[in-house]
């Protein structure tokens, strides 16, 4: 693995297209947009299997999560399995509908839609949920999983991982918990600490990014984020099984940005997160068991869609060195 870069990549320049003063309510109903002329922003964070960081910038800035969040859902329901607590084959009916932190029903409409989700009422197993939670980002699966284990549950997750930017605290679409100022927010460190815990499994697991950058009890607290005592070394927080689950879902994703400049045959998985103005990857590159493993994540706002993903694949080029294409 080469040493860390000796440049950083540079932050791309403004797009006057790329900030969004407002997102269509039909399109995007209930989710944050960045302000108009708001400055681009890029952070990232490289980690190794132990959760040494090898290379950061701004990685404990906290952005809108959009979809990334759904590592922490995963990680919730999979611990859930793994104490008995829910059945991967059990069936749930399918629904574009769900409950409101206000108590009044919301539907998923627009771009919230996945087109590929069964119709409403048709049983789906909780394996395939979880699958579709992944792979193709599914938000009427997320919103179904979050239903099953609570939102509690997934909060014990961050908790459990010692993240300190990050914060799950309403479900996808539900614009009364974003009136409230609910919100799903996390920065780069905790997604690399995250997708490395989520795929790592061994008997002790050091502290992540975040101590090792500094983040310690007592030390700075990120803007926006909460502080947390440093992490102790403990054990994996998946079984076997549902490390395997999780990884194969990872491999299988469908909306590739990291993932696209890495050789063919590489062991790879990744989450992607976009809502207008953000854009957000998170990914493991190389076998999870050996010393070759990397966690990268790299996040984004203020910037268009296109030039976004050209920042991330630039980043993880220069960040990950020979591994890269």
């Amino acid at each position: 693995m080469p040493a860390e870069p000796a440049s950083a990549p540079p932050t791309p320049p403004a797009d006057p297209a790329s900030a969004s003063s407002a997102a269509s309510a039909d399109a995007r109903p209930a989710m944050p947009v960045v302000d108009a002329g708001a400055a681009p922003l890029i952070a990232w964070a490289l980690v190794d299997p132990d959760g040494t960081v090898l290379a950061e910038h701004e990685s404990a800035r906290p952005f809108y999560a959009a979809s990334t969040i759904k590592l922490h859902v995963l990680l919730a329901a999979l611990r859930a399995v793994d104490a008995g607590n829910v059945e991967l084959d059990a069936t749930v009916p399918a629904t574009r509908t769900f409950g409101g932190v206000d108590g009044s029903a919301f539907t998923l409409a627009g771009d919230h839609l996945d087109p590929t989700h069964p119709a409403d009422g048709t049983p789906i197993p909780v394996r395939e949920l979880l699958v579709r939670m992944i792979d193709r980002s599914s938000n009427e699966a997320t919103n179904a999983v979050i239903d099953l284990v609570g939102l509690d549950a997934v909060e014990a997750v961050i908790e459990a991982l010692g993240l300190r930017a990050t914060r799950v605290e309403r479900r996808i679409g539900d614009a009364s918990a974003l009136a409230r100022g609910l919100t799903n927010e996390t920065c780069a460190a905790d997604l690399a600490e995250t997708m490395r815990r989520i795929v790592r499994r061994e008997a002790g697991v050091p502290a992540g990014p975040c101590s090792k950058a500094g983040l310690v009890a007592g030390g700075p607290k990120p803007p926006g984020g909460r502080q947390a005592p440093a992490r102790e070394p403990g054990p994996g927080l998946l079984s076997p099984a549902s490390t395997g689950l999780a990884l194969d879902a990872l491999r299988a994703q469908q909306m590739r940005v990291i993932l696209d400049v890495l050789p063919e045959g590489l062991d790879a998985g990744s989450k992607s997160g976009e809502v207008d103005g953000f854009r957000h990857d998170v990914a493991f590159i190389g076998d999870p068991r050996s010393a070759d493993l990397r966690c990268i994540a790299v996040m984004t706002s203020g910037i268009a869609l296109a030039a976004a993903d050209d920042a991330i694949r630039r980043t993880a080029r220069e960040l990950l060195g020979n591994l890269a294409d």
